[in-house]
């Protein structure tokens, strides 16, 4: 009998059971599981060749694709873990990933080679490699359990972000009891719509594989597009999604939220889940079964699962319990001393087990701060992450998430350190301090100015081009939707940055083009009156960028919605991120609608994609 060990192993004795069986899907293109064996082999033949082993770390750059899936199992095959990159990250994020893994080698595409920063990591485009090789079974590897699989970095509260090195124990570990306790089975139809820059998705990718299942990689358009995840749900039967619940809710405006709800299981994870809106999915889909999943990337993707009954709970929070550990986890709720809280009261929530990682890539100290010595085994090696999450037991025995000790946030599923973002801003040299708040499901940065305008030796601040610049640096949905500038942060008696009073200030829009331009067709109109609605800010003039008033991904997914409804078109997020003034977006959609047929019966028009 073959060990399974390691994550890969899983998936090849997978493949031995159902060799014919259907393993991957993306647009129309399908592999069996014997064909992605083939292939994976094939790779990571390649990789050996280039001195990929035990310990080495290769980066994976890589489209949603067939491609990304072979890429990652072939990593695995060849003995060494994983550092998955998303090509939409700032430059320079990227070219310190590559530098602090020490990847030699990078597995990409070639239309994003480009993407990268310049980096001495030998490149191999997947979408060039010679796949018609044997891909005959490698021999042994030398890599073992205890060996990394991936490393995955997460925002970091001094500026740069850590990875954090999850190693094949880990991931089996989770793997084998988040399965149990999905019940998943055989055959089932899972899709994948997140990042594998984030272990959200590792909720399905790896199970998937492990039990025979299909998996569907989901383009990054239909990802971002209500209309075509929708279409892609009609025409493909997916029984288990794990999704975002703010991802979620933006697919489902524009109503009939049954559309794009899996048949079998829905996973949601990485925020709070309201009740209310918990009790409106089981109306829209009752043969669906809905769990919520809670844990950390140190944690290896997760180690709470809820399962919602035939009654909801009752939770003093409104919200969806996160639920009980998977068998390999244990969970302690520890107050300031390190002690147990008593039922009912609030502690941090720490987790220990056969899940927790390695530890942070490259930094010793930040890892023996947050991993340490689980009191509560008899095991002297045995480790406990301090999560930094509060929580409390149920009178049924969940648990329930109370907040944050610190100012770490979870912004549409990332897990966002704010200290991150005020570093950024204090490298402008006209940035005195920084604070940045999560309001309302945005980011907020209150600057204060060193220079405000009375100095003829520099530039008055302004919250534009600290935008601009931050941009360069952060991924995306780490930009704040708005900066608001101070001539100076308030203070707390005792000196401090008072963020309560910060909290409760309000923050006007940021600046608009230096003259306001009223829009000037109907088509502008129409589009200015729906980002007036979304954002809350009247008027929007033609030259205004959304962006700068408040706009952010999630928003901007709800947008693509009311202009499908309004015009009959369809968009993609990178229209509205390309053009994002309603000057420009509006001879984009009158363009696509001059093309469109006369409406249809009923008043419905053909769907057009850009």
């Amino acid at each position: 009998m073959v060990a399974m060990n390691c994550l890969h192993h899983l998936i090849e004795a997978q493949s031995r059971r159902t060799p014919d069986a259907e393993a991957l899907a993306f647009e129309g293109e399908r592999l069996s599981y014997r064909e992605l064996e083939r292939r994976a082999n094939a790779l990571a033949a390649r990789l050996r060749e280039l001195g990929a082993g035990p310990e080495a770390r290769v980066g994976l750059c890589l489209a949603r694709s067939l491609e990304m899936v072979v890429g990652i199992l072939a990593v695995l095959k060849a003995g060494a873990a994983y550092v998955p990159m998303d090509a939409a990250f700032p430059r320079e994020r990227l070219a310190f990933m590559l530098s602090d893994a020490g990847a030699k080698l990078v597995l990409t595409q070639s239309r994003l080679v480009e993407k990268l920063p310049p980096h001495d990591s030998q490149s191999v485009c997947l979408d060039n490699f010679d796949w018609s090789e044997a891909g005959a079974p490698l021999g042994d590897t030398g890599v073992g359990p205890e060996n990394l699989a991936y490393v995955i970095y997460t925002s970091g509260s001094t500026g740069q972000p850590k990875g954090v090195g999850i190693e094949h124990r880990n991931i089996v570990r989770y793997v084998r009891g988040v399965a149990e306790r999905l019940q998943l089975e055989p055959e089932m139809a899972h899709a994948t719509v997140s990042t594998i820059a984030a272990d959200l998705g590792n909720t399905v990718i790896f199970p998937a594989l492990a039990t025979g299942g299909c998996l569907h990689v989901v383009a990054q358009e239909r990802v971002e597009s209500r209309a075509l995840f929708a279409e892609y749900l009609r025409t493909n039967r997916i029984d288990v999604l794990k999704i975002v619940p703010s991802h979620l809710a933006a697919l489902q405006s524009g109503g009939r939220p049954e559309e794009v709800m899996p048949a079998r299981r829905l996973i949601l994870g990485g925020e709070a889940s309201r009740l209310e809106w918990i009790e409106r999915l089981r109306a829209a889909a009752p043969q669906c079964v809905i769990y919520n999943h809670y844990g950390p990337t140190e944690t290896t993707v997760g180690v709470l699962t809820y399962r919602v009954g035939a009654e909801l709970p009752s939770t003093p929070s409104r919200n969806l319990p996160l639920g009980r550990p998977l068998p390999d986890a244990r969970i302690h709720l520890l107050d300031a001393q390190g002690r147990p809280v008593a039922a009912g009261e609030k502690g941090e929530i720490c987790i220990a087990g056969l899940q927790v990682a390695r530890g942070y890539l490259n930094r010793p100290e930040l890892s023996a701060e947050r991993f340490v010595r689980d009191p509560f085994s008899a095991d002297p090696q045995a480790r406990m992450y301090r999560t930094g999450d509060l929580g409390r037991m149920l009178p049924e025995g969940d648990i329930e998430f109370c907040g944050r000790g610190d100012h770490q946030v979870k912004v549409h599923g990332y897990r966002v350190e704010l200290g991150e973002i005020e570093a950024a801003l204090r490298e402008d040299d006209r940035v005195q301090d920084a604070v940045v708040l999560l309001r309302e499901e945005a980011l907020v940065a209150f600057v204060g100015s060193k220079h405000t305008g009375f100095s003829p030796f520099s530039e008055p601040l302004t919250s534009s081009e600290l935008r601009e610049s931050i941009k360069a640096k952060l991924p995306q949905y780490m930009v704040p939707s708005a900066i608001a500038l101070l001539e100076s942060l308030p203070l707390t008696a005792n000196g401090k940055i008072d963020r309560q009073a910060l909290a409760a200030m309000p923050v006007e829009a940021q600046e608009r083009a230096a003259d306001y331009v009223a829009p000037r067709t109907e088509t502008e109109r129409a589009l200015a009156a729906i980002w007036s609605e979304l954002l809350k800010v009247d008027p929007v003039g033609a030259d205004d960028d959304v962006f700068d008033l408040g706009a952010h991904s999630l928003l901007a997914m709800k947008a693509l919605t009311r202009i499908r409804e309004a015009f009959g078109v369809n968009l993609v997020l990178r229209n509205l991120f390309e053009q994002p003034t309603v000057g420009r977006l509006a001879p984009v959609i009158d363009g696509l609608a001059s093309l469109a047929p006369p409406p249809a019966r009923g008043g419905e028009r053909e769907e057009i994609v850009l």
